[in-house]
């Protein structure tokens, strides 16, 4: 599974550029259980930023401060990932490349995530991708799910692969472009 979720995000990202640059947007809260799915797949995946290409950002439950941070880098993409409530069964994960968030229910996130996108699209232009997972329970004090975790190893395997694949990219292309 990780493989096809990996090929669908680096096929969009290279869709319309040869030089995509990308802020994944790690979002949640490590004291509510599922709610810790955004941090533990940024902490799996941020040594593998690369400046100027892919910026990972764990916020916490305040994504809205950091779109100064997110239109300072420009990118072209931004990967928001988060437990999302889109009645699936818990570990269910969503790949959406033109995310309606209102299919989505976001209750530990103020302000909500329809706004927090139409911000990012409308301001910096960026696309979104929404990569989340269905959470079975954000309560305080519980630990993440069993599902949750399975779910979490597709997506740092299918986001590290999407990086290795965006920096191969790049690289190839400025070796084409070089005499």
């Amino acid at each position: 599974m990780w493989r096809k979720i990996s090929k669908a995000i680096g096929d969009e990202l290279t869709k319309e550029t040869k030089k995509p640059s990308v802020v994944i947007l790690c979002i949640g809260n490590e004291e509510r259980g599922d709610d810790a799915f955004g941090p533990h797949v940024a902490k799996n995946i941020k040594r593998l930023k690369k400046k100027g290409l892919v910026e990972i950002i764990d916020c916490g439950t305040v994504p809205e401060n950091y779109t100064d941070v997110i239109r300072r880098i420009k990118p072209t993409h931004v990967i928001i990932v988060d437990a999302v409530d889109f009645k699936g069964s818990p570990g269910d994960i969503i790949l959406s490349f033109e995310p309606t968030i209102s299919e989505v229910s976001i209750s530990t996130h103020k302000p909500s995530l329809t706004l927090l996108t139409k911000f990012i699209q409308s301001t910096i232009g960026s696309k979104i991708i929404l990569l989340g997972v269905q959470p079975k329970s954000i309560e305080w004090g519980l630990s993440m799910s069993d599902e949750v975790v399975a779910a979490s190893n597709v997506v740092i395997k299918a986001l590290k692969s999407v990086i290795r694949r965006v920096r191969r990219t790049v690289i190839e292309q400025s070796q084409a472009v070089s005499p």
